[in-house]
């Protein structure tokens, strides 16, 4: 199957979203609780520090896709 350019970036800006989605909910699911703080891994980070970094990290990736996002349907 064939894509437009347009549609092709389309299909990439959604994979991205989903890739950094699963991030989200794969270490949502395996932090663990402890002082009431979640934390995930062994090294004492917390999942808030953990999320704001997958959301850095995504947020640095869209901003290529920023000409997609801006047109209206």
């Amino acid at each position: 199957m064939t894509f437009t350019p347009e549609q092709d970036q389309y299909l990439k800006l959604a994979q991205t979203r989903a890739y950094y989605q699963g991030m989200r909910d794969g270490v949502t699911n395996y932090a663990y609780w402890r002082d009431g703080v979640q934390y995930v891994g062994t090294s004492g980070r917390t999942l808030k520090e953990a999320l704001a970094d997958i959301d850095l990290l995504e947020k640095n990736l869209l901003a290529r896709y920023q000409p997609i996002l801006e047109i209206k349907c």
